[in-house]
């Protein structure tokens, strides 16, 4: 109970003394809107929900392809680079 209270002690002082690095570092009504209707999407939505998944399947492939060219390319005697 007592980390409760110091934690909102904190988050008042902050609030009051630096109100701008704490207005940066939240996010704001909008950008929290655009995010729930994106979710409420993604349920309703199948047709939108199956291409979010493909394109986040994609990214995750591109993701591995570097980390695997990048082991490839640390093998090399060379370093990979060309001869």
């Amino acid at each position: 109970m007592r980390l409760v209270l110091a934690v909102s002690v904190a988050e008042i002082r902050l609030r009051s003394r630096f109100p701008r690095l704490v207005w940066g570092l939240t996010p704001d009504a909008r950008e929290l809107r655009c995010i729930q209707s994106e979710l409420r999407r993604l349920e309703c939505d199948p047709e939108f929900a199956a291409e979010w998944r493909a394109e986040l399947a994609e990214g995750w492939r591109r993701v591995e392809f570097d980390q695997a060219l990048l082991r490839a390319l640390e093998g090399l005697p060379d370093g990979g680079g060309p001869s």
